[in-house]
């Protein structure tokens, strides 16, 4: 057996650390949401202010319903995200930012973007490069077994 560090295991454990890395300083400025709660309202940040079907929101970040209920609910508690059921389906949960979900994402996505940072900064120039590169190859290699029917 090989002493080398399985490539996975490796990735797994800098994503895992990133998310530990964005607690620790969404916590420090006073930001009462966690990672994946962050990704959410990113999410709907991100869609310019129109409603989100909750199930699209399951497949972006790959979780379960009942696991992405729970973070929509926290998040509605919070007084960051509204649901409303869908006039055309009333199966469909739409979500939305509030004014204060909004006012909260754009204050700490320098937060977010300052764990990029963070994760290149004991690279060179040229070895960020060739991560930049390399990265989207096994995305898009890993996002094709996803998908997979």
């Amino acid at each position: 057996m090989s002493g080398t560090p399985d490539i996975g295991l490796l990735i797994g454990y800098c994503a895992h650390l990133g998310m530990l890395y964005n607690e620790k300083l969404l916590r420090q400025s006073g930001y009462d949401v966690t990672p994946v709660q962050s990704h959410v309202l990113m999410y709907l940040f991100c869609r310019s202010g129109q409603p989100v079907n909750q199930r699209d929101l399951e497949q972006e970040l790959h979780l379960k319903p009942s696991t992405i209920n729970g973070i929509v609910s926290r998040l509605e508690e919070k007084g960051c995200i509204t649901r409303r059921t869908s006039p055309a389906d009333g199966r469909v949960r739409l979500l939305g930012l509030t004014e204060d979900g909004r006012r909260k994402t754009e204050a700490f996505q320098s937060i977010l973007k300052g764990t990029g940072r963070r994760f290149a900064s004991c690279l060179s120039e040229e070895e960020e490069n060739i991560l930049r590169e390399l990265l989207p190859r096994i995305i898009e290699n890993l996002e094709n077994e996803v998908n997979k029917a």
